[in-house]
């Protein structure tokens, strides 16, 4: 007892010897590089923009549904029924927040400042942005309604014994704006340009898989859209327009932009997206298991997600992103199946997930400016998409009202798909019709903005270790 009470505190405290901090591993740039590549992998998460997200963006809203022969995945999601134990909603919630842990581990490094370790950190500030954005939308109410409301835990730094409460909406957004500014103000390559680590000599091409100096800016509109904050969303927009140097590609080169399965660095359309290949890749779930069935000409895995009648049917014989959707049929299915043919790459190499194109740009900004009651401009910059996509469009000229829904409409067209219509139904506060099985219409439910699955539970494997976290309304 003598020995242990002459002991130092500082002694129970020592580093174990043999084991090192995951902070203290990170010594060089490439180490660095290393581990934000870790990061991009774990977005890839099938529980992430590997899947997910999409799927919820699509089967959430009016969309999409999945056919009655289904291999049962996402069934909460289409059907409106998640619960406090659901394996897709746990999921979601964990993927995101190791993927913030890891992100963290690169933020805090403490790896002597250069271009490429500032570059890195602002990659690695965007992922967790990124991640506290999806999570605080999936968990929270839209920020437009209440951002007083409880939002979701931020999480800056490692504590293994940390009991995070839910901040509020609010904070989150100031937490995910504060993170996006930092990664502005410290990174320092465009796509195209070349990473030369100084520790290795090796070298980085950043392509449209990595963070660069626009991506930030095109980021930054698409959480000021979902806050309504029509100013910044406009003035964040307008950087990648003027700045940025991307283009829309032609219509003639259309389905070969979402046929090429390789990143890009010709800033054409893609402004960051997350990548897979031959060597890292979820497999047969991937999205295009989900979207293609097994059966010539998809060669598909599932193919459990349809399109529905509603959104093939908005687009115009004219149209290119009408050849996107195949007229089936599909086995199971009694009518009609209208087939997603966005991700056919399942070979040796495979899609990438966009997470934001330069098209869905100009959509906020034409959105931006209607908010800010400039209807000419926002009529000129929709119809920058809407005739590039359909040369033979005469372009909407509607004011009032009619405007904003001539905005949706194009958003619907562009963004098919990509997980993004049931943002833009939720942050509006939309009702619409949840298609459960376009064939027998009765089993159809009208979903409106007071429904308590628009938003997800809080997990129950949360619940049962953190008792500060509250669990949201209905569950």
């Amino acid at each position: 007892m003598l020995l242990v009470s002459s002991c130092k505190k500082t002694f129970l405290d020592q580093v174990p010897y043999n084991s090192v901090a995951a902070t203290s591993a990170l010594k060089s740039d490439a180490d660095l590089n290393g581990a934000m590549n870790g990061v991009y992998g774990s977005m890839r998460s099938t529980n992430l923009y590997g899947r997910a997200f999409v799927m919820k963006g699509e089967l959430m809203s009016d969309n999409c549904f999945l056919t009655t022969a289904n291999s049962g995945r996402y069934l909460s999601f289409n059907q409106y029924n998640a619960i406090n134990a659901d394996g897709d909603v746990n999921g979601m919630w964990a993927a995101a927040y190791s993927t913030i842990k890891n992100a963290n581990l690169i933020i805090n490094s403490n790896v002597a400042t250069n271009d490429n370790v500032s570059q890195l950190k602002a990659e690695a500030l965007v992922a967790r942005a990124l991640m506290h954005f999806e999570l605080v939308r999936n968990f929270a109410s839209p920020y437009t309604v209440d951002p007083s409301k409880p939002g979701i835990p931020i999480v800056t730094g490692f504590d293994q014994n940390a009991l995070p409460p839910r901040n509020t909406i609010k904070e989150v957004y100031t937490q995910v704006l504060a993170d996006l500014t930092a990664a502005a103000g410290m990174v320092k390559y465009t796509i195209g340009g070349t990473m030369t680590f100084n520790s290795t000599g090796g070298t980085r091409t950043l392509n449209s898989s990595y963070v660069t100096k626009y991506a930030i800016s095109a980021i930054l509109a698409r959480v000021y859209q979902s806050m309504g904050d029509w100013a910044n969303a406009k003035t964040a927009a307008l950087d990648v327009v003027n700045n940025g140097g991307f283009t829309l590609t032609a219509s003639s080169g259309f389905l070969a932009y979402w046929a090429n399965a390789n990143p890009r660095t010709d800033k054409v359309e893609t402004i960051f997206e997350i990548a897979s290949d031959a060597n890292s890749n979820n497999g047969n779930n991937s999205i295009y298991g989900m979207f293609l069935p097994q059966a010539s000409p998809y060669n598909g895995v599932y193919g459990d997600v349809l399109a529905n009648a509603s959104l093939y049917n908005i687009y115009s014989a004219t149209d290119i992103r009408k050849s996107l959707i195949s007229v089936g049929p599909r086995a199971g299915q009694a009518s009609t199946a209208y087939i997603c043919r966005k991700y056919t790459n399942n070979t040796t190499d495979y899609d990438d997930s966009k997470v934001i194109r330069y098209a869905d740009v100009l959509l906020i900004l034409a959105e931006a400016y209607y908010n800010t009651n400039d209807i000419a401009n926002a009529n000129l910059t929709l119809n920058k998409v809407a005739q590039q996509r359909d040369p033979s469009f005469i372009g909407w000229t509607d004011v009032g009202t009619q405007a904003l829904e001539n905005i949706l409409t194009e958003r619907r067209k562009e963004l098919a798909f990509e997980g993004q219509r049931f943002w833009d139904l939720f942050r509006l506060q939309r009702s619409f019709t949840k298609v459960i099985d376009q064939d027998v219409p009765q089993n159809n439910f009208v979903v409106t903005p007071t429904n308590t699955h628009l938003i997800f539970p809080i997990p129950l494997t949360e619940i049962n270790v953190n008792t500060t976290i509250v669990q949201n309304p209905g569950y």
